[in-house]
């Protein structure tokens, strides 16, 4: 009776984390997204840069380098240049044993979709603070017009502006950002 019930618990306790595990992946960029929406984005490519390019993304994948720890706190964001401890810090993120991507030095396609699957893997919502956030508010400031408060914390202004944006990319309107609603603000949506 003693190991039924501990196989019975056991089990329980394997859906339960496993239906919590899974459910910030299944909420983030909407839960309705259409397939064929998801695989537009998808299909969308990133923007490259490498050293000596400016344009804001470059900043937004400085704060998403700081989140990870291959950039200093101190690194002086935003700066939309691609300076030389910016290429360094790819590099080491692109050397990193976990990763495996050509050590190109350049925010280019692989680099991209790494580091938005290691910082948006977990989506950020209502209440976030940190890099992950000012990457967000600063992008939607200046690749799509609005005026937020780049602070670093999701609050209304930050979920109103990016359920909107999700409703233009047709991506189910949450206000969570995670892998989908990340890469159409980058790519450009669809």
């Amino acid at each position: 009776m003693l190991r039924w019930m501990t196989t019975v618990i056991a089990t329980g306790a394997l859906m339960v984390t496993g239906g919590v595990a899974t459910a910030p992946a299944a909420l983030a960029d909407g839960p309705d997204t259409p397939d064929e929406v998801i695989a537009e984005i998808e299909a969308l490519e990133w923007p490259e840069y490498g050293l000596g390019d400016e344009d804001p993304d470059i900043s937004v994948a400085g704060w998403l380098l700081v989140n990870l720890g291959y950039l200093p706190t101190s690194y002086e964001l935003p700066n939309d240049e691609f300076t030389e401890e910016l290429e360094d810090a790819v590099l080491e993120f692109q050397g990193d044993g976990d990763i495996d991507l050509p050590e190109t030095g350049r925010l280019d396609q692989e680099t991209w979709d790494n580091l938005r699957k290691r910082n948006y893997g977990i989506p950020v919502q209502l209440g976030d603070t940190g890099e992950r956030v000012f990457a967000v508010q600063y992008n939607l400031n200046e690749d799509y017009g609005y005026d937020l408060a780049v602070d670093g914390i999701y609050g209304p202004n930050t979920q109103s502006a990016v359920i909107e944006m999700q409703e233009e990319f047709g991506i189910d309107p949450d206000g969570l950002v995670g892998v989908i609603t990340f890469r159409a603000l980058v790519a450009g949506g669809v």
